[in-house]
């Protein structure tokens, strides 16, 4: 039974109660797909909800989906009347998820019958067919698309009717967009007459992707003088920049693949999209890869093509390391394995080190570019192990991309980019000393609630989503019916975790444009609420993989937190948690401590974090309250040093000790600036400590005062 059946079983049996009252009895077993399939559009049409419900319950648990795609694509099916149904089915509550899952199962039904490898070569050989075997066979191979590609070009290089080869060439005209990719993969491989007809099948398709390897081809001297005139000519129809040198050239698509060009991604809507080799044995073969990581197995394929001709060539050595750890970002996310690039003997992070800190820049600056801050946190961690000082803002003017990073509208983002800069510990000013310390500081306080903003085409739909976010543990800053209505109440807001759009599907563009150029929004996370027929095209118009995921605006509440769970995974790495939150503060305490006891001036001014460790010696506990205490230590100021003996009187057991220490650290530093109550304190605990430990540690900071000696006397026997 299908997953959603379970639901659709109650509902269905309610149905067939209900219509044995009416009269009605249940839609016989036996009965065909076509029929049921005529009994829901009739029933709909008449609003007959509780009947249509149940021929379609029978429908979806007995047909298959290419049962359901050859009755609709049936020469005697209505095909309107079924469209008009679905649209009206899926305005009625209690039919609208029925009308998205039977849209959905047609069309995956209809992809599978026009990708079956049988029925394309049946198609194939049908070209060479009657009239009515011919239009049967190109309506058959227009549908399978780029899936075709290997069967028709298999009649081009082998087939010795030239009708029919002609008749294949022309279908993969016809196939268009999707040809482009295997038709460029196979033509480095076949002989120079093919060459020259595939020069010609990309001159009229017309996509500029294929100008990489019609210039390689072109450029070659081995080749004949032919194929290489009619490469150029190709070249020229399509436009393409001929000033670049080869190598920029694969740059460029490879660029393209990472920026997620829609025309580069064959079937958006497909879980899989397939990426293509040429075998002189067995001709072209393709590899089915998660269409989460197309882009980024292209984006690196062009990429290491780019290098092979050129290895100067920075700019390729950074789009392969900057797809590499997107690739493995969304494989992670999505659980998904990669056939491709799966099983290198080097990580990902391997590439994004080696390469060096002018090679890390650039890839940061490719993350900030896309809002990617998944990649951008990769990014920063790959220069928090190669930069140093001396390359802390290499290659850039004014600090370029980590500067960038600092205003990130992601506080994780913005406290990793001060950890690498704090951790540098920079002797040139670069301008935002006061920001980094900043960050490092809110780190140290901690984070607070993640926030959401929601859009909503009416307030009460806005309040019922917010009520959801409240009860997910988020705080929601704004709800309103429009972006701009949003403008007012996130003016005090630093970031925007999370994004809801419930609107109209006709709005949702317009709306993510208005989201994207706002710095609070510009890399938040924005789950897209749609339901019924408008479901499959939101998810083909965004992708998975990405900052914006579309949903089931029908979905249930666990539904709908799995979903947000799954979307601030993959669009920046997981939801700031207590756990993550903690380790941050260590991180940046650490930092801070580290400038306090460094020698290369005051660049970064750890004091300019005191109020914050002032009071997080207070808030905070166990190991992190010890941090701050050391870092105490090393300020010379008053109030760290009167802080330190407060918290030392005030603590008990081990923790006393260690207090005391951090004490005793800061006097012989920095000099005595205590006060008259806790010099008396102090001598009180010299005298009144019973546990070794305890009094060695009281007796040190004792001594470190340089206090009357009358308090110690009473010990001397």
């Amino acid at each position: 039974m299908h997953p959603a059946a379970p639901a659709r079983t109650r509902s269905a049996l309610l149905a067939i109660c209900l219509g044995l009252l009416a009269g009605w009895t249940s839609p016989a077993r036996g009965q065909d797909a076509a029929t049921l399939l005529e009994e829901f559009i009739h029933y709909t049409n008449i609003a007959r909800t509780d009947l249509a419900s149940g021929y379609a319950e029978q429908l979806l648990n007995t047909a298959s989906n290419t049962d359901l795609a050859i009755v609709v694509d049936g020469s005697e099916f209505d095909s309107d009347r079924l469209d008009t149904a679905l649209q009206r089915a899926s305005r009625v509550d209690a039919l609208e998820a029925i009308a998205g899952e039977l849209t959905s199962r047609i069309e995956s039904g209809r992809l599978a019958l026009a990708r079956d490898p049988q029925r394309i070569e049946e198609a194939v050989n049908m070209l060479a067919g009657t009239l009515r075997q011919r239009m049967i066979a190109e309506r058959r191979l227009e549908a399978a698309g780029e899936y075709a590609v290997p069967a028709l070009m298999s009649k081009i290089v082998a087939s010795k009717d030239t009708a029919l080869a002609l008749a294949c060439r022309d279908l993969i005209v016809s196939v268009g967009r999707t040809a482009v990719y295997p038709l460029c993969v196979a033509m480095e491989a076949l002989d120079a007459a093919t060459q020259q007809t595939i020069c010609g099948i990309l001159t009229e398709i017309g996509y500029e992707h294929a100008a990489p390897s019609l210039q390689g081809l072109a450029e070659d001297s081995s080749n004949t003088t032919d194929v290489r005139e009619a490469a150029a000519a190709a070249l020229r129809s399509l436009g393409a920049n001929d000033t670049i040198t080869l190598s920029a050239a694969w740059a460029d698509l490879s660029a393209n693949h990472f920026k997620g060009f829609a025309s580069l991604l064959p079937y958006p809507a497909d879980t899989e999209n397939m990426i293509w080799s040429y075998d002189e044995f067995t001709g072209l073969q393709g590899t089915p890869v998660a269409t989460e990581l197309y882009h980024s197995v292209r984006a690196m394929q062009s990429a290491a093509r780019s290098v092979e001709l050129d290895p100067n060539n920075d700019y390729g050595v950074s789009l392969y390391a900057a797809s590499n750890l997107r690739r493995e970002n969304r494989a992670e996310v999505a659980g998904v394995t990669d056939p491709i690039y799966g099983n290198q003997d080097r990580s990902p992070q391997f590439y994004a080190t080696a390469f060096g800190t002018g090679i890390g820049q650039q890839v940061l600056s490719m993350g900030l570019a896309m809002n990617d801050t998944a990649l951008v946190r990769d990014a920063l961690a790959a220069l928090a192990v190669t930069t140093g000082d001396l390359g802390l803002f290499s290659g850039e003017e004014f600090g370029g991309p980590l500067r960038q990073a600092l205003r990130y509208a992601d506080r994780r983002v913005r406290i990793e980019a001060a950890l690498v800069v704090a951790e540098a510990q920079p002797r040139s000013k670069f301008g935002d000393e006061p920001l980094v310390m900043a960050h490092l500081s809110n780190a140290i306080r901690g984070f607070g609630q993640p926030t959401a903003v929601v859009v909503a085409s009416t307030e009460e739909d806005a309040q019922v989503v917010s009520a959801g976010l409240v009860d997910a543990g988020y705080v929601v800053l704004a709800t309103a019916t429009s972006v701009d209505g949003l403008t007012d109440a996130m003016t005090d807001a630093s970031v925007v975790d999370m994004v809801i759009l419930d609107i109209e599907p006709d709005q949702v563009d317009s709306s993510l444009r208005r989201l994207r150029g706002s710095a609070r929004t510009a890399a938040s996370p924005v789950l897209v609420f749609a339901s019924g027929v408008d479901l499959p095209g939101m998810r083909a118009a965004y992708p998975a993989g990405g900052s914006i995921m579309a949903v089931d605006g029908n979905a249930s509440t666990s539904g709908r937190l799995a979903a947000m769970n799954q979307l601030v995974a993959q669009a920046s790495g997981g939801s700031l948690d207590e756990t993550a939150a903690l380790i941050y503060a260590i991180e940046a305490t650490e930092a801070v401590n580290a400038l306090a006891a460094g020698t290369r001036g005051e660049v970064l001014n750890p004091k300019e974090a005191l109020p914050t460790y002032l009071d997080a010696l207070q808030s905070r506990s166990g190991g992190l309250r010890m941090l701050i205490a050391e870092g105490l230590s090393t300020m010379d100021a008053e109030a760290a040093q009167v802080a330190l003996i407060d918290a030392a009187l005030d603590a008990a057991g081990s923790e006393q000790v260690e207090l005391l220490g951090y004490a005793t650290a800061s006097v012989r530093s920095f000099g005595s600036q205590t006060t008259a109550d806790q010099v008396a304190s102090v001598l009180s605990l010299v005298e009144l400590a019973d546990e070794s430990d305890l009094a060695d540690a009281a007796a040190a900071l004792h001594g470190a005062l340089d206090l009357p000696g009358g308090a110690v006397l009473q010990f001397v026997n």
